[in-house]
């Protein structure tokens, strides 16, 4: 049984502490109901709400910037509401102008989420994994952190800058060099001195310039985005702990294999008529227990022994009037 957000505990000071206490904290993406269940259950310090796979999850789009700030909140909500370790999400661009920026950290507070990431592209933005995305001038950027920082109300939300400049088209898109890195350090440096609590460039090209990043940075903590065969590199945990950031966030780990799982299960089901080979023997009620069926169950139970002992309904049953009045 899933407590609303309402009676968690203080999320964002809970990341603070690891924060405090972990070299590097791992972040997997989440997208869903399901996901957060599952990763939560592995036993994650923290999770990342992958703007990306909500996108694909929840409205059926690519991460074209087509969902909105409110869906995204949404989402958030109910990952919070399944989740006991705190939650990191995708925030975007903001979703438009300082006074949307504000609105959208309201959104995320309320929801629960323990921080968000903000970053410079301009709109519509696009995964950062794409090509031919690019970025605001910074003032305008910086603008958007500025709104973040003032708007939030608890001072341990936090609040991530990121910058997309490594590989905007201004810099030279895919062929971008040691000017687009230079920037987004210039960039970053900027939003870190505008209150953002934490530096997150999109895509350093190698590890060298990843550890360039972090000094260059220090002593402010930074994240790392992680994706298979991406821009960044196959970055191991322990490559991500050596680098020196704080964060780490692998946003593919749910969504790309479970979209290779079900092309598979629904191609046996066409193609041999059943998809008894890619459900490794569970049952129905293995995917309930995977979302919370012991806990929804254990609450009903408790309830109804509660109801039997504490108050005896059988008691108000075999009133008379002479009981009553």
């Amino acid at each position: 049984m899933n407590l609303p957000v309402a009676y968690k505990t203080n999320q964002p000071k809970k990341l603070r502490q690891l924060m405090k206490e972990k070299d590097c904290i791992i972040c997997p993406g989440v997208f869903d109901g399901i996901s957060a269940h599952i990763a939560n259950a592995a036993g994650f310090d923290a999770l990342y709400l992958a703007g990306s796979g909500a996108s694909g999850s929840v409205i059926g789009e690519p991460d074209l910037s087509v969902i909105t700030g409110t869906e995204l909140a949404d989402t958030a909500r109910m990952i919070v509401n399944v989740c006991d370790a705190p939650v990191i999400a995708d925030a975007d661009t903001g979703f438009g102008g300082p006074l949307n920026v504000a609105r959208t950290v309201a959104l995320y507070e309320a929801a629960g989420v323990a921080g968000c990431h903000i970053e410079d592209q301009t709109f519509p933005k696009r995964c950062g994994q794409l090509a031919g995305k690019d970025v605001v001038d910074l003032e305008t950027y910086l603008e958007r952190i500025v709104a973040a920082v003032k708007a939030k109300q608890n001072p341990d939300f936090l609040i991530i800058a990121r910058t997309d400049a490594r590989n905007a088209t201004k810099f030279g898109g895919e062929n971008a060099g040691e000017e687009a890195f230079e920037e987004g350090v210039k960039r970053l440096k900027a939003a870190l001195d505008a209150g953002a609590d934490m530096a997150f460039m999109e895509s350093p090209r190698t590890k060298d310039e990843a550890e360039r990043l972090v000094k260059a940075l220090a002593p402010h903590p930074c994240m790392i985005n992680v994706l298979p065969n991406g821009l960044t590199g196959n970055y191991t945990t322990e490559d991500c702990k050596r680098l020196g950031f704080k964060l780490a966030i692998y946003p593919c780990t749910g969504f790309i294999p479970a979209a290779i799982a079900m092309e598979k299960s629904y191609a046996a089901l066409r193609d041999k008529g059943t998809d008894l080979d890619h459900c490794d023997g569970w049952q129905i009620k293995d995917f309930f227990e995977r979302v919370g069926l012991k806990a929804s169950w254990n609450f009903d139970r408790e309830v109804a022994e509660k109801t039997r002992s504490d108050i005896n309904p059988k008691k108000y049953e075999e009133m008379q009037g002479h009981d009553l009045i």
